[in-house]
């Protein structure tokens, strides 16, 4: 007769990964509720229903346990991201849906923003782990997105590492002040928002020919920098 599986002790691969998954899981939560400090394994290991020692031997350390936590977060977010955006969706549609998809994943997660205040708060020397996505497979995605779209013609052309850094730190931005401010606005509204002012810009072309002007002359930074004109800059939208 089969004896039955002690809590915390998995017996086969698939279940220690398991087990691994609840602590995760259940440490985020926790370090989200008490920041790093205050955070107590041993109340980690009661709200589990596991030995404290079960625990630890899975992360040696409270620090093993904090960064696993937050990369593990990090990788949720990412996989989420990858399952939202429909492939078969317009190309065009489709880096709208990935900034919706962005904001709406932080919107119902804050747990996840919380714990990348704390890393940066608590190990300022290290690198935080949500700028480690400049090699996960989703970036590469959008790099595809990006040059599928200049290849169109629809984006005018620019280096595809220059997008993403603009766009990411925008994004990056607006999802944090929503997280500061407390702030609970529509993730499809605030992504066509973010979108009409990519696509259709704050210029005009009048205003695009001043600002190009302006910036040839070398005015604002004392050195000549050339200004391309975009393709669309002879028909820019009339704004209301």
């Amino acid at each position: 007769m089969n004896s039955p599986t002690k809590p915390g002790r998995p017996a086969n691969p698939n279940l220690r990964k398991q087990r691994e998954e609840e602590i995760l899981r259940a440490a985020a939560i926790l370090f989200a509720e008490k920041g790093y400090a205050p955070t107590d394994l041993q109340e980690l290991a009661q709200r589990l229903g596991v030995g404290k020692g079960t625990v630890y031997r899975y992360f040696p350390t409270k620090q093993d346990l904090f960064l696993a936590t937050v990369k593990h977060e990090i990788t949720r977010f990412t996989t989420t991201l990858e399952s939202m955006v429909p492939r078969d969706a317009p190309l065009i549609e489709q880096m709208s849906l990935v900034i919706e998809a962005y904001l709406q994943f932080f919107q119902q997660n804050p747990d996840v923003v919380e714990l990348m205040v704390i890393e940066r708060s608590h190990f300022k020397h290290r690198r935080p782990t949500y700028f480690d996505l400049e090699n996960d497979p989703s970036c590469a995605r959008w790099d595809a997105l990006v040059s599928a779209l200049i290849e169109q013609g629809v984006l005018r052309s620019m280096p595809l590492d220059k997008v993403r850094r603009v766009v990411g730190d925008l994004i990056y931005g607006t999802m944090f002040s929503n997280y500061m401010a407390g702030r609970v606005a529509s993730p499809q509204e605030q992504a066509r928002e973010i979108m009409d002012v990519l696509y259709g810009g704050l210029l005009t072309a009048e205003g695009w020919e001043v600002w190009r002007a302006h910036m040839n002359t070398g005015r604002s930074s004392g050195r000549q920098d050339e200004i391309e004109q975009p393709v669309n800059s002879t028909a820019a939208p009339t704004r209301s």
